[in-house]
């Protein structure tokens, strides 16, 4: 089949099964009012079709990613007013020179969160190969609103995530930068082994073997805080020191298992915030990874349940506690974490195979700076590390952090 056809066929197969997977997945056909409710209207997703003026082999040899977010329907990460009318989900068809596709995706985070889009996406991607009913994956609309009802939570005590702090270095939503760029780390299997190996060697006593996630997270913190730290370090002759927060996202499905699967649809998502109150660069890398074991061991089933029956949680001292109220007066330097590693976009088949890669988003844009996302590959793992464009220049050229990274390779072996 010429490219125009196949282009063609493979547009409207998409826009067919996309049609007959919003209506299992109805409140993404609707709109959002406000933060609390989604009017069904059932008026559709948008769907946008774009020419890319590249090959496939050239976009990822290596991967532009200061173009990325042209691929997407929708400025990525950016703050919409509460009550702007606003659609659930936005697609884009991007077609290569070559014949080659990408599925550019945007959607709210008013019900979804990665787990609950990777489901949305299970099920449109099997009505789109033709699988029979039996073999299409139907969300579970009900047990995430059940357990966790819409409220109001003005006055919880968020801590460390106020959103009324003035401070710019709060982890509230005043906390956007105009020039954050995204940048995509490789760290293969081999450097994450010797990664683990060095902290395990180094000392961390423990029952447990370091995982994956905790080390990279805690190896990268280390870095990012002292590309943050640099200008400072080199206005001082003495070792700098300041205290850091970072925030692991949890997902409530892994940490609290029944009623809740991956087919729970939701935000079922817990900011985890633990604090670091000295880090220079002499602190080690396994303290931080005991730290955070001790810290994520905290937020249990146990807890949830206690969110979920005791309707005063979020105002009491122990939340408060639990949200280090308090720290964020110290001026501490904020990071974010979080991982879609096994969450299963890489399984995703729309009847041409499964993906080739997956991306996050590039260029340069407003947005919180100090976040990184993680992504498995057959090679490894990559973390995309968003940062302020000064910051990251300095990133990027750390030669102990690029002994273990590799920044930007190719995304495809040809």
């Amino acid at each position: 089949m010429h490219h125009q056809g196949f282009s063609q066929h493979v547009s409207a197969q998409l826009k067919k099964s996309l049609s007959e997977a919003l209506t299992i997945f109805y409140p993404l056909a609707g709109r959002r009012n406000d933060l609390f409710n989604i009017n069904c209207n059932d008026e559709g997703a948008i769907y946008i079709e774009a020419s890319i003026n590249y090959t496939m082999e050239e976009f990822l040899k290596p991967p532009k990613l200061e173009l990325l977010n042209k691929l997407l329907p929708f400025e990525p990460n950016k703050t919409q007013p509460f009550q702007q009318v606003l659609p659930q989900l936005l697609v884009q068809l991007n077609i290569f020179m070559c014949g080659g596709i990408a599925i550019g995706l945007c959607n709210l985070h008013t019900i979804i969160d990665a787990c609950s889009c990777c489901s949305f996406l299970k099920t449109w991607s099997s009505i789109c190969k033709g699988s029979s009913m039996d073999e299409i994956s139907l969300p579970d609309l009900s047990s995430a609103s059940s357990f966790f009802p819409p409220r109001n939570i003005s006055g919880a005590r968020s801590g460390v995530l106020n959103d009324n702090i003035n401070n710019n270095n709060s982890l509230g939503s005043k906390n956007m930068e105009p020039k954050c760029t995204t940048t995509r780390f490789l760290f293969n299997e081999k450097a994450i082994n010797e990664i683990i190996i060095k902290i395990e060697h180094d000392g961390v006593i423990s029952t447990k073997t370091t995982t994956r996630y905790q080390a990279l997270s805690s190896f990268i913190s280390k870095h990012m805080v002292m590309a943050c730290m640099e200008e400072e370090s080199t206005q001082s002759s003495e070792c700098i020191t300041r205290p850091v927060v970072v925030i692991h996202v949890v997902d409530m499905r892994i940490r609290m298992g029944e009623p809740f699967s991956q087919d729970s649809i939701g935000n079922l998502l817990w900011p985890a915030a633990l604090v670091y109150e000295k880090v220079n660069k002499e602190t080690e890398i396994r303290d931080l990874v005991r730290i955070m074991r001790e810290g994520l061991g905290k937020f249990t089933k146990e807890l949830f349940l206690k969110i979920q029956n005791d309707d005063v949680f979020l105002w009491s001292d122990e939340c408060a506690k639990l949200m280090h109220e308090g720290m964020e007066t110290n001026n501490p330097i904020p990071l974010v974490f979080t991982s879609w590693g096994k969450v299963g976009f890489n399984e995703i088949d729309f009847g041409w195979g499964k993906p080739l890669w997956l991306a996050l988003r590039g260029g340069t844009q407003e947005t919180m700076p100090n976040s990184t996302v993680f992504l498995e590959t057959k090679e490894g793992i990559e973390a995309w590390v968003t940062m302020e464009e000064r910051h990251m220049a300095i990133l990027e050229n750390d030669k102990d952090f690029l002994r273990f990274a590799l920044l930007n390779p190719s995304a495809i072996k040809i």
